[in-house]
């Protein structure tokens, strides 16, 4: 910000003349510099600034106001909105019109006071057009309006209603680790071709096929009520690529092992937490673009996805709940409303983005706020913020818009910026297996472990305390063919359970894994010979010989599915067949 004689130095004349005469100076017949120097002394007094407060409408003191509680300045776009545009004007125009007479709105009642000045500020956002008050007048100005307890927001003012026990309570807890831990499974047993490479960025949906699309989906946790699976699906990849538990290699969506393995081997609490701030330093990852309701036009605006996030994020973190109240949404998108609507949009510029809705609405206007960045707030907390453990939404029915939402402990440690508390540590407890070939992994057992054992037993069902797996000859024999030996099978048993493992099951996975490529299956065509004289003329045959294949008996030879094509043809070339 400037002072108030650098504030008024690039004035004209004729505007000099326009404020000079709303605070009753007189500046006939002395030049420009003298003009500012006399303005400046006169604007700064005391006793004139009192006359002039004192002046002042309720709409005026409330503006003056709203820029003594920002620090003197703030984003032109937001003080218009509430206190009108101050119309260019140049001297020609201040000369014919006199606007200091009848300023419109009280935005122009300050201006042609001396009391608000415009410039150019540049910021982390870029340059913004700042509204100000003069650094030497600003120690100035003690006013006490009714709007006075407008302040910036802290964690002393920002409190959202609470409200009764929702019907319909919709938690993600535990979800975010066991999806990402089903989609590790898959990946690391399974081959995942992508039908076409991504230019940018990451991996999405669009880039797999159909099949194994709707083979992840299944793996995971069954839907919930507020967010579609493919939406779901689409975010767990995104942050397994970028946690960098994911990767591509030649041509295939695969898990990259060393990450992996240290994130399996994590507390569950320190991995869902490596995931939450994944996301919240992801400038890939576009809220605002991934917004159901919301149809961005990509016509060359940008906006800044990790601004908005810490933004939302901040104000949550200072909502005030006694215990583990449930909170009313609308409250919460409302008071950001009023506390700071422009936590997206720096500039205050409600023109600039081109954002239809569903039904081909443009939403361009500040009149639009709720449906672009109210939708934006509600996205996160019913979507993202719920998918990541950080709360729990309310509805008043299953199928309903969430209209409430709590913190979950986990949430409010990464509110926080905390490390989440985890118990103290104990030993893992252990898997158990049957000698019906079952396995049953309790909740809080080594995902680790239960990786392992996925890679060769297949998942039966999933309990909150614990999930159960059948081992069968197919899901080992899945195993042998990936690269695990059937005593390495039998030896994690062993540890897993504390040599628990029934020796009937430890004896049949050894017996699979001997028969393990001991026989196979071949397609052929057997060629018939009428005598057996006929057996030893085909094989001296320089050209043929070669492609026959074992004998059978003296009149029969197995001929190799890849060369039946070419012996027939030669057959019938010399007269051997008709």
């Amino acid at each position: 910000m400037k002072t108030l004689y650098q504030s008024l130095i690039d004035y004209e004349m004729a505007l000099l003349q326009g404020i000079a005469q709303r605070r009753g100076v007189d500046l006939a017949a002395i030049s420009q510099a003298q003009a500012v120097e006399l303005l400046a002394e006169h604007l700064l007094s005391p006793a004139a600034l009192a006359i002039t407060l004192n002046d002042l409408s309720e709409a005026e003191k409330e503006a003056l106001q709203l820029l003594l509680h920002h620090g003197g300045q703030i984003e032109v776009p937001r003080f218009a909105r509430e206190y009108g545009f101050i119309r260019p004007m140049g001297s020609a125009r201040l000369v014919r019109e006199q606007p200091w007479r009848n300023p419109v709105n009280p935005a122009e009642g300050l201006w042609y006071r001396g009391l608000i000045f415009k410039t150019f500020q540049a910021t982390a956002e870029g340059n913004l057009e700042m509204v100000y008050i003069p650094t030497d007048v600003l120690p100035l100005l003690e006013i006490t309006t009714p709007t006075a307890d407008r302040r910036p927001p802290t964690a002393e003012t920002l409190k959202i209603s609470t409200v009764s026990v929702p019907p319909v309570q919709i938690s993600g807890e535990g979800r975010l680790r066991e999806n990402m831990f089903s989609l590790l499974v898959y990946l690391q047993t399974t081959p995942v071709r992508l039908e076409s490479s991504p230019r940018t960025g990451a991996v999405a949906l669009n880039h797999l096929a159909a099949k194994d699309k709707n083979v992840l989906a299944n793996c995971l946790l069954p839907e919930l009520p507020t967010i579609p699976t493919e939406a779901e699906l689409e975010f767990l990849l995104h942050l397994g690529q970028r946690a960098g538990l994911l990767a591509v290699a030649h041509g295939r969506l695969r898990l990259d092992r060393d990450p992996a393995r240290a994130w399996l081997q994590s507390q569950p609490a320190e991995q869902i937490q490596q995931l939450q701030n994944t996301w919240r330093a992801d400038p890939t990852w576009n809220d605002l673009w991934r917004t159901p309701s919301l149809v961005p036009q990509p016509t060359g605006w940008e906006n800044s996805p990790l601004l908005a996030r810490s933004k939302i994020l901040d104000y949550l973190a200072q909502v005030e709940a006694p215990g583990d109240s449930w909170l009313s949404l609308d409250d919460f998108v409302a008071a950001l409303k009023r506390l700071e609507p422009d936590f997206q949009r720096p500039d205050g510029d409600y023109n600039r983005w081109y954002i239809y809705d569903r039904q081909g609405q443009l939403l361009m206007g500040f009149e639009h706020w709720e449906e672009v960045e109210g939708a934006l707030i509600r996205y996160l907390l019913s979507h993202i913020l719920l998918l990541l453990g950080v709360v729990e939404v309310g509805a008043a029915a299953a199928a309903s818009e969430p209209l409430s939402f709590r913190l979950s402990p986990l949430g409010q440690a990464f509110l926080r910026n905390e490390s989440a508390a985890t118990p103290p540590a104990q030993k893992a407890p252990l898997l158990r297996v049957d000698a019906n070939f079952q396995a049953y992994v309790p909740a809080r057992a080594s995902l680790y472990d239960r990786f392992q054992l996925a890679r060769f037993a297949t998942l039966q069902e999933r309990e909150k305390e614990r999930a159960v797996y059948q081992i069968n000859q197919a899901s080992v024999s899945r195993a042998l063919k990936n690269g695990v030996a059937a005593e390495q099978i039998t030896a994690f048993l062993a540890r897993a359970t504390d040599n628990g493992t029934p020796l009937k099951v430890v004896e049949t996975i050894l017996a699979w894994g001997t028969r393990q490529n001991t026989a196979r299956l071949e397609q052929a065509t057997l060629l018939r010979l009428s005598h057996e004289s006929l057996l030893a003329e085909l094989r001296q045959h320089p050209r043929l010989g070669p492609l026959l294949g074992e004998a059978l008996n003296s009149t029969t030879l197995i001929i190799p599915a890849d060369r039946v094509a070419e012996v027939r043809r030669l057959l019938g070339e010399w007269g051997y067949l008709e």
